[in-house]
This record gives structure tokens, sequence and C-alpha cells, in this order.
């Protein structure tokens, strides 16, 4: 399968993705708030279109003509999904693959077990519901495919970057736990679900250790020979209620699709190896 994809959001996961999907055969167009940042993809034959939550497409009909693949990272935004809220009479005529990146905090927390693709969803955060309810609005419209992402990190967004420039926190709260997901295996598990499409699919995109917070900034600072901050409690942090709510998460998630239906396994299937593999690509550059 290859053809014309279109990505709304060529930010940090879409942007590589679509380098990803480039490199397949794929002709690539898509979305960003600031087009003059990506300027070597427009020279080298992507078609950028300038969208915002608040500035639609200039010309959606061009921009989604003749497109095989349709795929969003854009978050949902004051609880409402920003591109169908825009395009979604345009889109519901779309008749290709669709995806849509979304969140694991759809579901509910999971102390003593773990959440898989057929868990209820239960979200605890206004975040959370934000993102059931674009799901489902995806799901309605065109029965697209559901990815729902734990803690993204890579390269350029990981525990690294904080503790050189001074401003890492290990913030500290009873059963806290979650997973996290390398932006390159998103790319590798979108891809394969493009390549073996099935309509409604959910899929969780989780690494297989989930962990606290404070375990990998203390990981990610001995590989750098720094010292890791010192603790804080929720109630000494002073986050603002969005920050704190990802703190109290005390969520567990896994998937019985990425290996058993897409075949695949994790390049990064815990903090470790992606640590590692970023600092590695740091020192190479």
């Amino acid at each position: 399968m290859a053809g014309t994809v279109f990505i709304f959001g060529l930010g940090y996961v879409g942007r590589p993705l679509g380098h990803k999907l480039a490199a397949a055969g794929w002709k690539v167009r898509g979305t960003t708030r600031t087009p003059s940042r990506l300027a070597a993809e427009a020279e080298a034959g992507w078609q950028i279109h300038q969208f915002a939550d608040d500035q639609p497409l200039a010309d959606p009909k061009m921009a989604l003509d003749d497109v095989d693949a349709l795929i969003t990272t854009i978050t949902a935004i004051g609880g409402s999904d920003p591109v169908l809220d825009a395009h979604g009479d345009l889109i519901a005529e779309f008749s290709g693959w669709s995806g849509y990146v979304s969140a694991t905090s759809v579901y509910p927390d999971t102390p003593d077990g773990f959440c898989y693709e057929d868990t209820l969803t239960g979200p605890a955060t206004a975040r959370g519901r934000a993102r059931v309810e674009a799901e489902q609005r995806w799901l309605d419209l065109l029965g697209s495919e559901i990815f729902r992402a734990a803690g993204i990190y890579g390269p350029g967004r990981s525990p690294f970057d904080a503790l050189r420039d001074g401003t890492s926190r290990i913030i500290e709260h009873r059963g806290q736990v979650f997973n996290r997901i390398h932006v390159e295996d998103i790319c590798r598990i979108i891809e394969a679900a493009m390549a073996q499409p099935r309509r409604g699919r959910i899929i969780n995109l989780a690494d297989n250790k989930p962990a606290p917070q404070g375990d990998v900034v203390r990981h990610a600072a001995g590989l750098i020979g720094v010292e890791p901050p010192q603790p804080q409690s929720l109630e000494e942090a002073n986050l603002s209620p969005m920050a704190r709510s990802f703190y109290v998460s005390r969520r567990k998630v896994a998937s019985n699709v990425i290996g058993p239906e897409l075949g695949l396994d994790l390049l990064y299937p815990d903090y470790e190896s992606g640590l590692a593999a970023i600092l590695k690509a740091e020192t190479a550059s």
C-alpha cells in the first residue's frame, strides 16, 4: 500500500512519520502552524498546508483531493477535535484508510492490572474525556483506527534535556506509574497498521515497562553522569491542574495487537533501551 497520505499535525510524531512513509514510497501532504519550519520537506516535494484550531485549511478540497490515507496527530483542544470541527463535512466523504492518534489517558487508573485495547475507557481527567469524545467522532465518521499513545519521548524530548538545563524535577506520589513509547516505535506501528488495515481497530502504543517518573529521571542522570534532582512531593511541586493530573495517574498499559496482529517487536521495549539509543544518537551527532 502506497499512495498519497495527508497528516494533520506534522509535529513531533507527524513529521518523522511523514519521513518514514515517504521512504516507503508515499507522497506526503500535511499541516503545520508554521510552514517555514518544514522548508526542507517542502523542497523534497511534500505539500505543506497551514492549519490551526482557529485557522482552517485555506482550500480543503484541494488539500484532500485524491488522498489515499488520512491521519491526525492533533490533540483535542478545549474539549473538541479541531480537525473535525473545521472540516468534518468534507472528511466524512473520505473513503480511504484513516487513523487518529489518541492517548492512554482515556483509560481508568489500573494500579493492580493492565489496560489492553479492549479495556473500557474511564478517564479521570478532562483531557482524557476530550480524547474519548474525539475518538468516538473519528470512529463514527470513518471507522478510523485509534492509536492510544503513552508518554511520548525520543530525541529532543527526553529527560536528558531537562537534566542538562537544570529544570529537571522528580515528583513522587505514591503509586504513580505510567508507560512510555519511543517516537520511532510509534511510526513503525502506524506504518504496519496502514499495511494491514482493520476498520475501527484500537492499538495501544506503549512500552513493556511502566514505571514511576522518578525512576526514569534517575536512570537518565546516571547515563550522563549528573546528580538527579531531589524528589518533591506532589504538594510541594505547586503544579497546574493539568500537570497535577498527570502525576496522580496510576495506569499500566499493554497491547494485544502490536505483536500478535501486526507481528512487530518494539525497538525500545523499556525506557532503558530507549534512553540509551537517544544518548547514542546525540553522541554520534
